[in-house]
C-alpha cells in the first residue's frame, strides 16, 4: 500500500506539472481521471481514466523524474488526436505512438523531456518524409514495410502505453477538446521557436472536416417554383357550374400545387490529367448523378459534364434522366496531360456569352491535384472538389469554395455531413 500511495502522489504531481508545461492541455488533463493499481505494466487509457501500475511508476520516477509526466502526456495526446481504437493492427499502433512522441519531442517542455529525443525525431522525420504527412493512416503503410529489427527498435523508442483498454465511448468529448486545444494553440500560445508547429499540423489533420459534396450540390439547386394544376383535387362540376351561373367566375377555382428544387443549369468539370484515376472519378459522378436524379430532371435541363486536362476534351450535355444513365454507364476518361483549370472557365464563359446558359447556377470542378486558376472571378458560383489522401493544403482563389474528400470515402460511398468552406 505504501507503493500505491507513493505512486499516487507521483501521478498527481505529474498531472500538475503537465498542466504547468502545457496550459493548452489543462482541460484535457482534468477531463481524465487517474488511477493507480498494484503491480507492473505500462499505463492504459480508455478515454476516461488513465490507469498506472504502482511498481512501474515508482521505478520509472527513480530513473527519470519526467518519465511519468511523459507517460501521462502520451496518453492525453492519444485522446486529443483521436487514437481510440483497441483493435488496430500493430503497425497502426506503432504509427500512432510515433506521431504522439514526435509532438512531445517537438514541444520539449521542462517536465516532459526524456532521453533519446534526437534519435526519435530523426526516425520520425525520416518516416514522415516517406509517408508524405504526419498521419497514422499514411505512416502505418510505411511502418508495414519496415524490417523486423527496425520495428523492434522503434517499439522500444516510441511505445509508452497499452492500447488494449481503449474505447471510443467519449469520442464526441475528445473531438470538442481537440478543437479547443487547436484554437488555443493557434490563438494564444506564443512560440517564437515554432515548437507547436508539429502539434498544429497534426491537429489540422485530426480536425479536418469531411465535406458532403451531395449537400453542396443541393445548394446549387434553383429555387424556382413551378406552379401547375392539381388534377387529383380539381372538381370540374363545381367549376363549370360557377361559370354557367356567374359568367366568367368559377364557383370553386382550380387548386394548384407546385414543385421546387429543380436544377436547371449546372456544370460538372472533371480533371482528366495523367494523375487522375478512373475509379474515384466514376464514383464521384455516380454520387453526383444520384443527387441530380432527386432534382426532378426533365426536358429543359441543361447540365454539362466537361472533361479537361490542359484543354477541354469533351462536353456531354444532359437534358433528361435518360442522358444521365447513358453517360454514367459508358463513361470513359479523355485526356491525360497536365492540369490547367482555365480552359474550362473560358469554355463555360463563352457559352454564357453566346446564350447557351441563361441562369447557370454553378460549376463544380473535381480534381486530384494542383492546377492554374483563372485570375478573375467567374459570373457563377464555383467549388473545387479535391480527391486527396495526403492531407495537402490546397489553396484556392478567394472566390472559390474548397471541398476535400478521400478516395476511401468515395469508393465506400460514405456520406459525411459538412458545410463547404471558402
Amino acid at each position: 500500500m505504501d507503493t500505491v500511495r507513493a505512486a499516487t502522489d507521483i501521478v498527481s504531481a505529474a498531472a500538475s506539472r503537465l498542466c504547468l508545461d502545457m496550459r493548452f492541455l489543462t482541460r484535457a488533463v482534468l477531463s481524465l481521471r487517474t488511477s493507480v493499481v498494484q503491480g507492473e505494466g505500462m499505463p492504459r487509457c480508455d478515454g476516461r481514466t488513465v490507469v498506472f501500475h504502482s511498481d512501474t511508476v515508482v521505478s520509472s520516477f527513480r530513473r527519470d523524474q519526467n518519465s511519468v509526466t511523459r507517460d501521462l502526456a502520451h496518453c492525453v495526446l492519444h485522446c486529443i488526436l483521436g487514437h481510440d481504437s483497441p483493435s488496430n493492427p500493430p503497425e497502426t499502433d506503432l504509427a500512432e505512438d510515433m506521431v504522439v512522441e514526435y509532438v512531445l519531442d517537438c514541444l520539449d517542455t521542462p517536465h516532459t523531456s526524456v532521453p533519446g529525443r534526437d534519435d526519435r525525431m530523426f526516425a520520425c522525420e525520416r518516416q514522415f518524409a516517406k509517408a508524405g504527412a504526419p498521419s497514422p493512416d499514411l505512416l502505418s503503410q510505411i511502418v508495414r514495410g519496415t524490417s523486423p529489427w527496425q520495428l523492434e527498435s522503434h517499439r522500444k523508442m516510441f511505445v509508452r502505453d497499452d492500447h488494449t483498454a481503449r474505447t471510443d465511448a467519449d469520442d464526441a468529448m475528445w473531438i470538442e477538446l481537440s478543437q479547443q486545444v487547436m484554437a488555443e494553440v493557434e490563438g494564444f500560445v506564443r512560440d517564437d521557436e515554432g515548437r507547436t508547429g508539429a502539434l498544429m499540423s497534426i491537429l489540422r489533420i485530426r480536425n479536418r472536416r469531411r465535406y458532403d459534396y451531395r449537400s453542396f450540390l443541393r445548394k446549387f439547386m434553383t429555387s424556382r417554383t413551378v406552379v401547375r394544376e392539381s388534377r387529383t383535387e380539381f372538381d370540374p362540376i363545381y367549376y363549370t357550374y360557377g361559370l354557367s351561373v356567374y359568367g366568367n367566375m368559377p364557383l370553386i377555382d382550380s387548386l394548384e400545387q407546385s414543385d421546387s428544387g429543380r436544377l436547371e443549369e449546372f456544370v460538372i468539370a472533371i480533371d482528366t490529367s495523367g494523375s487522375t484515376m478512373r475509379g474515384p472519378v466514376v464514383r464521384f459522378l455516380e454520387e453526383a448523378f444520384d443527387v441530380l436524379r432527386q432534382t426532378h430532371i426533365d426536358r429543359g435541363a441543361n447540365l454539362h459534364v466537361i472533361q479537361c486536362d490542359d484543354m477541354v476534351r469533351s462536353d456531354d450535355v444532359v437534358t433528361c434522366e435518360g442522358d444521365l444513365r447513358r453517360l454514367v454507364n459508358g463513361f470513359e476518361l479523355s485526356g491525360g496531360g497536365g492540369t490547367d483549370f482555365r480552359p474550362v472557365f473560358d469554355y463555360v464563359d463563352r457559352m454564357v456569352d453566346e446564350g447557351e446558359f441563361r441562369n447557370l447556377k454553378g460549376l463544380m470542378y473535381f480534381t486530384d491535384g494542383f492546377g492554374t486558376y483563372p485570375t478573375r472571378r467567374p459570373r457563377y458560383d464555383t467549388a473545387f472538389v479535391f480527391c486527396d489522401d495526403r492531407y495537402r493544403d490546397h489553396e484556392v482563389p478567394p472566390w472559390a469554395m474548397r471541398i476535400v474528400v478521400r478516395t476511401e470515402d468515395l469508393m465506400a460511398g460514405h456520406n459525411q455531413d459538412g458545410t463547404a468552406g471558402a
